[in-house]
């Protein structure tokens, strides 16, 4: 698989397996933390299956904070970092919209969930620091497990975390379009996507 596509595909699968869950439980008249502890486990899973297949492929980013880290590291050039996070950002709004369209909703809906109090985004900021140096020291350390350590953090964080663990521009720009109980309003993403570039820059500054 091209690795643009591997990008666009893993990060639909990502937000298809938050947004599609949350649904599904609400379908199922799930008590809230239910479906939390529901979404932690597929969201887990499907980064498990995502970076067990793709980390050849592309890297395995699924995420443009990764990518972006990856270029102030010299992993990666300015093109891929740029197509990737296209890609990554399109292939979570796709799923976002496949997700209404499955379960039988208009395929657009805006969220006008806040979540822009300073607990949530001191949360946010430490998640996404958190995925990163998890990535960092995994690359270093035991590459071979990075699908199991990612997934875990992931599955950990979203209990963890105020914020229930975006750590991913992609994922955050793309709930912004379901009116569901996991979308994020507007002005909650500019606030997200800032403390999320924020932990890049802190985790490539402090570790070399």
């Amino acid at each position: 698989m091209n690795k643009y596509i591997a990008e666009f595909y893993g990060t639909f699968l990502l937000l298809l397996s938050i947004v599609g869950t949350a649904h599904m439980m609400t379908s199922m008249n799930s008590p809230e933390y239910i479906t939390l502890f529901a979404i932690s486990i597929a969201a887990g899973a499907i980064l498990f299956c995502n970076i067990s297949l793709f980390m050849k492929v592309s890297g395995a980013h699924f995420n443009p904070a990764v990518s972006l880290m990856m270029l102030l590291r010299g992993n990666i050039n300015i093109k891929d970092f740029s197509l990737y996070s296209i890609m990554q950002i399109l292939g979570g709004i796709s799923a976002v919209l496949c997700v209404h369209i499955m379960f039988g909703e208009n395929p657009v809906g805006i969220s006008q969930i806040d979540r822009s109090s300073t607990n949530i985004l001191l949360g946010e900021f430490i998640a996404t620091l958190g995925l990163l140096i998890v990535i960092i020291h995994g690359d270093r350390f035991s590459p071979s497990n990075i699908p199991v350590l990612v997934g875990a953090y992931i599955l950990s964080a979203i209990f963890f975390t105020s914020s229930t663990c975006f750590a991913n521009p992609a994922v955050t720009i793309a709930r912004l379009f379901t009116d569901s109980g996991v979308g994020i309003n507007l002005s909650s993403v500019a606030l997200f996507l800032i403390v999320e570039i924020l932990a890049v820059f802190v985790v490539s500054k402090s570790i070399e």
